[in-house]
């Protein structure tokens, strides 16, 4: 990490700007580092104070658990998502980078889904699987878990995007599928550590689900809700919009049939129609990634501990471990969900942990 970074992560959070501005200032002055020295001379004044301290701090835990913090000035940076104004200028990422694939398809509905979901989203991606494409969608519940699930399933790159910090895993029951999704995909977020899983952040979430893909399919939407506020951004960035019809009276069908009556969205009948509209050609089916990639990145003292212990008491229960090490429950979390992520323990049932 360099010294560049600090002023990266000080300058994505300063309040009182948008990304719009933030990203008009990186293009004029290079790097954050020359905003952060003009605005020391005086020459430019923003009205929040540079908290370098607070990126010291997320510095050091990026460094701990090997995270990649990707600024919009990076090249490893979302090409697609590079241009929508409104796009973050800081993101933190977990797993495979390689997430600048030809095709980026997203993937989005409601949370109490109906057994069409698992029918249209398993067809779409038997039929698309041949490409050389990942699957983008927000780890919720509902649609989103069954969009991602079926990619692992199927060797598909999937990546999930947070509303919260990379020391978490929200809802909670994703965990394991979000360990998986690091074999050939893993999680972005425009969100440091500690942040709280706050309603408003979901539709900055959506905005990045969106600009990052190529195509956004919504598989059932009431008329509000996440789904929808994903489509219109998707729509509002000229990207291609299907949306999977329904029952007329059906009110998780009355979201996609507004989208299509409205003209935003074109109707979604099959993996067949959808590549023809998309005009995609067929591409020889990319070598997959071993099903377990050995992370030889090094490990804190404390985390070294924390395996060595599990190892030789699991399983063994977390009130046990956080007896053992007297820490907080919000580093034992992050400390247990690194190694988690790394593939070196495994959380059973009643809250346990042993040695994989």
């Amino acid at each position: 990490m360099t010294d560049q970074l600090l002023y990266e992560i000080a300058f994505a959070n300063l309040l009182g700007i948008n990304d719009k501005q933030r990203k008009e200032l990186l293009l004029l002055f290079d790097n954050a580092k020359n905003i952060y020295t003009a605005c020391q001379k005086g020459d430019l004044v923003l009205k929040d104070q540079w908290q370098l301290s607070i990126a010291e701090k997320e510095i050091e835990f990026i460094n701990k658990h090997q995270i990649n913090a990707i600024s919009f000035l990076n090249n490893q940076y979302p090409n697609r998502l590079k241009h929508c104004d409104d796009g973050p200028t800081m993101l933190y990422h977990k797993g495979s980078t390689e997430f600048n694939l030809p095709r980026l398809i997203s993937i989005v509905g409601t949370r109490k889904i109906t057994i069409q979901v698992q029918k249209v989203i398993q067809e779409l991606l038997e039929g698309i699987k041949h490409l050389n494409l990942g699957i983008i969608s927000g780890l919720a519940v509902g649609t989103d878990g069954i969009a991602h699930a079926t990619a692992v399933k199927m060797g598909i790159p999937t990546w999930g995007i947070l509303a919260h910090g990379l020391d978490t895993i929200y809802p909670t029951q994703h965990r394991k599928l979000a360990i998986a999704m690091m074999q050939h995909g893993g999680l972005i977020t425009e969100f440091t550590k500690g942040t709280p899983t706050l309603p408003f952040h979901f539709p900055k979430r959506n905005r990045i689900v969106a600009g990052m893909s190529d195509v956004t399919i919504v598989i059932e939407s009431e008329i509000k809700g996440g789904s929808m506020i994903t489509a219109n951004l998707a729509n509002g960035y000229d990207r291609d919009l299907f949306a999977v019809p329904g029952r007329i009276h059906d009110n998780k069908s009355k979201g996609c049939l507004k989208l299509i009556s409205e003209h935003k969205a074109q109707l979604y009948m099959n993996p067949v129609h959808l590549l023809e509209q998309l005009n995609w050609e067929p591409a020889p089916k990319p070598e997959l990634l071993p099903l377990v990639v050995k992370n030889e990145a090094p490990m804190s003292p404390i985390i070294k501990e924390l395996l060595l212990y599990i190892k030789s008491q699991g399983p063994v229960h977390r009130d046990q471990i956080t007896m053992q090490f007297n820490l907080n429950n919000g580093e034992l979390s992050s400390h247990l969900l690194h190694l988690e992520m790394l593939g070196l323990i495994q959380m059973q049932a009643g809250n346990r942990f042993v040695r994989r």
